[in-house]
Order: structure tokens, then C-alpha cells, then sequence
């Protein structure tokens, strides 16, 4: 399953829910590589960048980039404590481009959509990682 959703954050990278604390405990701990925890965390901040880099332009109806986070966590064995590091994350890469780019402006549209692209290459990297951790 954690392979199925990281192909799926691949896809969406390439082309351009919620689980309650208590249910999250009850979950199974998985043995990962020690660099995998990073790589979810920089992924998350990834997305939250790729949330706010989409709707500074194109308006808040788009909220893709928050759902496919939604589903990250609602699809992942998580602890309370690992959940909290992943919403904070994306939060932090969501204002880290507010702070950066406060509003859409025929001036900042080219630097939005580049740092568009430089998210989603980072993203795509981020989930080949993740998806076999071994082959990095």
C-alpha cells in the first residue's frame, strides 16, 4: 500500500481524509530506512509548497494538492507524533511561499510557475525515494 500511494503522488508530481490520533495508534509499526522519515517530511512540505504555489494563481477551488496530503495520511501507518510532523510540514512549505510569493501579479506569474517545476522535480524525486529507499 505505501508503494501504491507514492506512485499515485508520482503521477500527480509528473503531470504538472483523515485518520483520528486514536485509530493512528492502533496501527502497525513499520521498520523503514532511517532516511525515509526525512524524505516524508520533505515530501510533505513539497506538497504544501505545490498547495500554495496552485492556488496564489489559479484561486483556492483548487485544493488537489491538499487532498492528495489528506490521503498521504489517511493511507499511512502513522503514529499521533509522526502525523503532527507531517501536517507541520506541509503548513511550513505552505508558508514558506506565501512568504515568497504574497500575491499573483503579471510580475511573479513566470517565477510562480518556476518554482512550480523546481517543487515538482523535487517532489518526483522524493517519491523515487520513498518508493524503493534501498535504490538511494
Amino acid at each position: 500500500m505505501y508503494k501504491g500511494i507514492i506512485v499515485f503522488i508520482l503521477v500527480l508530481l509528473g503531470a504538472t481524509a483523515y485518520t483520528p490520533p486514536a485509530l493512528a495508534k492502533d496501527k502497525p509499526a513499520i521498520q523503514r530506512p532511517p532516511d525515509t522519515t526525512s524524505n516524508r517530511l520533505f515530501l510533505a512540505d513539497t506538497l504544501g509548497a505545490m498547495h500554495y504555489l496552485t492556488i496564489t494563481c489559479a484561486g483556492r477551488l483548487d485544493q488537489s494538492w491538499r487532498e492528495h496530503m489528506a490521503e498521504m495520511l489517511q493511507l499511512e501507518p502513522l503514529s499521533a507524533y509522526e502525523r503532527k510532523d507531517l501536517v507541520s510540514a506541509f503548513n511550513h512549505g505552505f508558508r514558506q511561499q506565501k512568504r515568497a510569493f504574497p500575491r499573483c501579479t503579471p510580475r511573479t506569474v513566470s517565477q510562480i510557475m518556476a518554482q512550480k517545476r523546481l517543487k515538482a522535480e523535487q517532489g518526483q524525486f522524493l517519491t523515487t525515494a520513498l518508493a524503493d529507499p534501498y535504490l538511494h
